[in-house]
């Protein structure tokens, strides 16, 4: 059964709000699996296999299980496929979904943390003076409030939006994919005696 578009974001991310598809994607794994189909699907169960190192056997039962949860299709040729450029999620209230969005939510902090290092060594070299004069780092410690930190990531996700739904025809001829990584990590407010 195919991606239902209303679960779809205004950028293209698939809303995931229940335990079960929450949990699916909360192993590092798992959420490997799904990252390479999402980017470079429709592909074969042997293709995703093959190109993470996984049993076969294995990997069929996690893309069922991902087809099951609503995360992915399967076409008629037999592969797997998302129309989801990536997911969104909050943390819920219920104790249960709580516990299962804070687990993606980690893993997903730990599986994307070593971007950084990895772009260093496989593709800076590889850049031209231009576009390295582009490289850069955002790092700031401001005092929020959790409203305001909410606030301040949908105002990033807005302004990103028109360029990550820009349609081909419509992007200049140098443009090229480029990564960016926000970290949003609060540390436990200094309580006053």
């Amino acid at each position: 059964m195919p991606i239902d578009p209303s679960r779809l974001n205004s950028v293209g991310d698939l809303v995931v709000t229940e335990v079960d598809e929450l949990l699916a994607l909360a192993d590092p794994v798992h959420l490997d699996l799904f990252d390479l189909v999402r980017r470079e699907g429709p592909l074969t169960v042997e293709d995703a296999s093959e190109r993470l190192g996984l049993n076969a056997d294995a990997t069929l039962s996690e893309l069922r299980t991902f087809a099951d949860a609503g995360l992915i299709d399967r076409d008629s040729a037999g592969e797997w496929s998302t129309e989801a450029r990536g997911i969104y999620f909050e943390i819920p209230d219920e104790p249960e979904a709580q516990r299962a969005a804070r687990k993606l939510s980690n893993t997903m902090l730990v599986k994307y943390a070593s971007l950084p290092s990895e772009w260093v060594r496989r593709t800076e070299p590889l850049l031209d003076v231009t576009w390295a004069r582009t490289t850069g780092l955002f790092n700031a410690r401001p005092e929020l409030a959790p409203d305001e930190l909410r606030r301040l990531q949908e105002d990033l996700e807005r302004l990103l939006e028109p360029f990550t739904n820009r349609p081909a025809e419509d992007r200049p001829p140098d443009a090229a994919p480029v990564r960016i990584t926000a970290y949003f990590l609060p540390e436990p407010a200094e309580r006053s005696a």
